[in-house]
């Protein structure tokens, strides 16, 4: 998947990304983004075999935690 933006997850028209969205926007392989899952401080649900990030908690981390101003 190509790298998707910050700007283009905000458009998508539901609430949640699925792992490779949300790899994509972080610039990583959807492989590091499951080994690392545990990690990251936005909500993560498991829904069946997939994961479904919550759109909300992922743009406040990605906009202003990874930064670690806020």
């Amino acid at each position: 998947m190509e790298h998707l933006t910050i700007e283009s997850v905000r458009e998508l028209p539901r609430d949640y990304l699925t792992a490779k969205e949300a790899a994509a926007v972080m610039g990583i392989s959807v492989v590091s983004f499951y080994k690392c899952h545990g990690k990251f401080p936005f909500p993560i649900l498991r829904v069946g075999r997939s994961y479904r990030i919550l759109k909300k908690p992922f743009l406040e981390y990605m906009e202003v935690g990874r930064s670690g101003k806020g």
